[in-house]
């Protein structure tokens, strides 16, 4: 957090958002993938709660008549005053505000009236913030079954579902994506619990180098160097093998690529699918050109505000209604640099 000793820093990005798999999973990756994406992690602040308790929390703040008065939400300071942050922030700390939040109309606290003000008011980053709205929740971007998935453009999810854990749990058993990100945790838990090995930072230099591979063709060798003389001759036996496997399935280093560059090109794909579905969702017609200029075009049309009530009007018989499955937090990159995106090496995965 800021050291106001030193004076107030602007030029710096917030992203605040909901949960922990948020900062933890998707945008921890996304970091790693695109340096070029300057946040610090310090400035990704967990909200730890929805998008409806926020709303309250600026009625709180500016009043019941915030949104008609088009009050001049300060955000930072109405977060940073709630978690009780010990140097209270301004947004004008900061030069970029990003917000990322799910829809969530199973909540007792969701009305249409509330989650169209959010996103009605938070529309520039450079302002009061930009709303990015996930449907039905964060775990969207996972939800595609292979790479690549035609069938992602018509996938929803019924506007029954009453739990955010049903919808987590149905993207677990059907997600290609959910194994590639969790693979470099997965890897340090393996390194620690079973293999025992317990310097963090002989762990993580362990987990860098097995994650920056990028050929298969000597692999056992490569294998043996990293884990030679920081376990028994035993487990390093077992370790050599299980890792060898754990390396193919992720397919990485059989495309020349190391993880990081395979996720980028993973994670460019699953923005540029969500940026085609937005646009389907607005006009109904399918994208048939597969060129990065194109891909352009289709993203300046996006309103998120005509999607958001476009999802509002078909969820809103719970029994027979639908939400399209739609994650818009992963245009971020695009957002930040459209060139982020375009077709990279390797990208015939």
């Amino acid at each position: 957090m800021n050291d106001y000793e030193e004076g107030r820093k602007r030029g710096r990005s917030l992203l605040v958002v909901e949960g922990e798999h948020e900062k933890d999973r998707l945008f921890w990756l996304i970091l790693r993938c695109f340096p070029e994406i300057e946040i610090d992690e310090g400035n990704i602040w967990v909200y730890h709660t929805n998008i409806y308790i926020l709303y309250d929390d600026i009625v709180r703040e500016y009043g019941e008549d915030w949104f008609e008065y088009r009050e001049d939400i300060d955000l930072p300071f109405v977060i940073s005053k709630k978690q009780e942050i010990e140097n209270v922030c301004y947004k004008s700390d900061f030069t970029n505000i990003v917000l990322v939040f799910d829809y969530e109309r199973h909540d007792p606290n969701f009305t249409e009236a509330k989650i169209m003000s959010m996103q009605q008011t938070f529309t520039d980053s450079t302002d009061m913030g930009m709303l990015y709205i996930n449907y039905p929740m964060i775990e969207s971007y996972q939800h595609l079954k292979n790479l690549p998935d035609s069938e992602y453009i018509n996938r929803t999810v019924s506007a029954s579902i009453n739990a955010g854990a049903i919808y987590k749990n149905t993207v677990k058993k059907n997600s290609v994506i959910a194994p590639m990100v969790d693979y470099p945790h997965r890897l340090e838990d393996l390194l620690s619990n079973r293999f025992v090995i317990d310097n963090p930072v002989i762990r993580m230099k362990c987990c860098e180098r097995i994650l920056a591979l990028n050929s298969v063709g000597d692999i056992e060798t490569e294998v043996e160097c990293i884990i030679n003389n920081i376990m028994d001759s035993k487990k390093a036996l077992t370790a050599k093998y299980q890792l060898i496997d754990w390396i193919h399935k992720q397919h990485y280093a059989e495309h020349g690529l190391t993880y990081w560059q395979y996720m980028r090109n993973v994670l460019r794909k699953i923005a540029v699918y969500n940026i085609l579905k937005a646009d389907y969702i607005q006009n109904e017609t399918k994208n048939t050109d597969e060129d990065d200029n194109s891909y352009r075009r289709h993203y300046e049309n996006i309103d998120f505000l005509n999607i958001l009530n476009i999802q509002n009007e078909l969820s809103r018989d719970r029994q027979n209604g639908y939400i399209w499955v739609l994650n818009t937090c992963i245009m971020y990159i695009a957002e930040y640099n459209f060139r982020l995106i375009e077709q990279e090496k390797g990208d015939n995965q």
